[in-house]
């Protein structure tokens, strides 16, 4: 089992966006917003972060923040749950430090690695950018000292720090709650704690608007239209019979 993990920066190039790996120091440490392209150092402070590693022969890749320290760091625990791994301990809990608790860091970056590798690309970046937004809400350092404030605070956080939608709110709000039952973690919060947002209800015509509608539509316009509103099979053959000489008019008849 591969048990290396390399830090690279995504940055913009002439050639469009790249992953490039990171410079570093004579003492061996993260040059910040420095990387290397064709063996040569140049500076980028644009861009994130991201870790890199292979398991079962596949590349695995997480957004890791713009902080090129913290960004090692975490480089370097994915690198201790891969030696974890290899020597034989579960993935999640045996993760843990001298006091005995599990870290936060670690415990959502072993989610995260399962989640890619069992779900779809969407969902597992709705679940990486959900949990790397708690990561940056949440002062708490282990998994079993998160609480019913944190959450609420990073729901705060999400709808006054990012700017993110109710509804958006929500389906953070809820992917981390469904990272924590995943550790075995639940009731931290109450029906009265969730984001709630309302759904916007799709506007109504009434007979006399949908009249002077079709009125004003020509042949084609109004065979569109009627078909957006079929609610039976029988209904869609009438129409198709009905429009078959407006939308196929060369081949009727022929």
């Amino acid at each position: 089992m591969n048990r290396s993990v390399n830090l690279t920066k995504r940055i913009k190039t002439p050639d469009g966006l790249r992953f490039c790996p990171v410079a570093h120091s004579a003492n061996g440490r993260v040059k910040a917003d420095h990387v290397e392209i064709a063996g040569r150092e140049e500076r980028h402070p644009e861009g994130s972060y991201y870790i890199e590693w292979y398991e079962d022969g596949k590349r695995l890749r997480r957004s890791v923040g713009k902080h090129a320290l913290a960004a090692d760091a975490q480089r370097h625990q994915q690198e201790e749950i891969l030696v974890a791994r290899a020597a034989g301990f579960k993935a999640g809990l045996k993760f843990v430090d001298d006091t005995g608790k599990i870290l936060l860091s670690k415990a959502v970056t072993t989610y995260l690695a399962d989640v890619q590798l069992a779900k779809a690309k969407k969902t597992y970046a709705a679940y990486n950018k959900a949990l790397d937004y708690f990561m940056e809400s949440c002062k708490k350092t282990y998994l079993a000292d998160v609480d019913r404030r944190d959450l609420v605070r990073y729901g705060a956080f999400l709808r006054d720090e990012k700017g993110q939608s109710p509804r958006t709110v929500a389906n953070k709000f809820e992917n981390v709650i469904t990272f924590l039952k995943a550790q075995g973690i639940r009731g931290l919060v109450g029906k009265n704690d969730w984001p709630s947002y309302t759904e916007e209800e799709p506007e109504i015509y009434d007979h006399d608007e949908l009249d002077k509608l079709f009125a004003a539509c020509d042949a084609e316009e109004r065979t569109w239209f009627e078909l957006g509103a079929i609610k039976s099979a029988s209904q869609l053959c009438r129409l198709l019979m009905h429009a078959a000489p407006v939308i196929f008019p060369t081949s009727v008849g022929s």
